[in-house]
């Protein structure tokens, strides 16, 4: 008997364990794509816009008194362009050109300096990757670099292991730059990013709602606190449907109710639904069609059509996002389906373990600037074991409900014992 106990408390150890570590490496990963998933991205298969072109554009809404206008970067990735060091040392790397804020389109930590402003025209910003490879260092800022036959000087570098390189064009090039990152006031729309194109004269763009996928991550990352949500209604609304009957003994269960009902609504913080998901009538079935067919044809068509560095980046972030929440997911449901606990000892203790372990697990990546933190992360685990208790407590004052809880006490585990 104490070998199988002791087997399973290990189970129920290492299923904790892994839940919890699952779920803070989806934490790391839910940060990077979050941050990728800024506004409304446009892109042009063949062509794009010019800086001289948006800028005129700009000035033109401005004296026209147009409201509404959204911040933007204009940006092109140029692959394999070569890049030489004063001491002639050559190196072919990727190049992204930029016209705008270099944050908009890149989540990358600067480990050195910044990137180059908007109205910078001799600066630019470098990987830690490609300043190893052409200076052995990462502390390169103010040092020359040719690109295409311009001198450009390091303002900064940011941590990534692929050689890559940002600098910004001028107001006046004619440069077509082939994508457009769009940053509106309040939150962004397609109807909003097809309404200021069509205004512009940008026509022929592809564009990518980034707060669908956002939100979608929402709800994707917090999947391990829905489920445990979604178990403590469960056996709420099981206990009292069996006690239903029993009027004296539901009157009885009903604060209960209300305080389960109440830490729930505390504890799980849930994505507000975008405004384009929202129909007029909730059994228009026509529009969810048409709203879930539209967003995965334009997601697919997207990335069929020659990702780039940002794109590919946001697919992986997202894809380990769902990887990792998922084998969270499984391991805090077997987790929380064998917890028992007896005592409120038990339930202080196991609260502090697990924030303790799940802060620990977090900490090395406090210096991730992109990481996220979720309220549910750290108190529906919690709201768990303090429900677990609270039902145990009251099967000796309410009545024990049977296959509710396997091997709810132990005189239970005592009367299959001498049997």
């Amino acid at each position: 008997m104490k070998t199988n106990k002791s087997i399973y408390n290990r189970v129920l150890m290492v299923s904790a364990l892994l839940a919890v570590f699952f779920w803070c490496t989806a934490c790391s990963f839910y940060g990077t794509a979050v941050s990728l998933c800024r506004g409304i991205s446009v892109k042009w298969e063949n062509g794009g816009i010019s800086p001289l072109a948006l800028t005129r554009h700009q000035t033109y809404a401005k004296q026209d008194g147009a409201t509404d206008q959204p911040e933007v970067t204009l940006w092109q990735a140029n692959s394999d362009k070569e890049v030489m060091t004063k001491d002639k040392r050559i190196m072919n790397t990727d190049v992204i050109v930029v016209f705008g804020d270099c944050r908009d389109i890149t989540s990358a930590v600067m480990l050195h300096g910044d990137f180059p402003a908007r109205s910078d025209q001799f600066g630019c910003a470098v990987s830690s990757g490609l300043a190893f490879l052409l200076w052995g260092s990462t502390n390169v800022s103010g040092l020359p670099i040719k690109i295409g036959g311009d001198v450009r000087y390091v303002r900064g570098v940011f941590e990534e292991e692929d050689p890559r390189l940002f600098y910004q064009v001028q107001d006046e090039s004619k440069e077509l730059l082939s994508n457009m990152q769009l940053e509106f006031p309040g939150t962004g729309t397609r109807e909003k990013a097809e309404s200021y194109l069509v205004a512009a004269d940008f026509s022929g763009g592809m564009i990518l709602e980034l707060p669908v996928i956002e939100w979608i991550l929402d709800i994707i990352f917090r999947f391990p606190a829905i489920i445990l949500a979604a178990g403590i209604l469960v056996r709420v609304i099981r206990r009292g449907k069996r006690l239903w009957p029993y009027p004296a003994l539901f009157i009885f269960f009903l604060p209960s109710i209300f305080a389960v009902s109440a830490g729930l609504f505390f504890c799980m913080d849930l994505p507000e639904i975008p405004a384009g998901f929202i129909p007029t009538m909730w059994s228009d079935f026509e529009f969810w069609k048409s709203l879930f067919m539209g967003h995965w044809e334009n997601l697919i068509t997207w990335m069929m059509a020659s990702p780039t560095f940002r794109d590919v980046r946001l697919m992986l972030a997202s894809l380990m996002t769902i990887l990792f929440s998922m084998c969270a997911s499984v391991f805090m449901a077997i987790a929380a389906f064998m917890v028992r606990l007896h005592a409120f000892r038990d339930v202080i203790l196991g609260c502090i373990t697990y924030t303790l372990v799940l802060s620990l697990l977090l900490l090395p990546m406090v210096s991730d600037h992109n990481m996220m933190f979720c309220k549910a992360m750290y108190l529906i685990p919690c709201l768990w074991l303090c429900v677990d208790f609270m039902f145990y407590r009251q099967e000796e004052k309410l009545v024990f409900v049977p296959d509710e809880r396997k091997d709810s006490d132990e005189k239970s585990i005592s009367q299959q014992t001498e049997n």
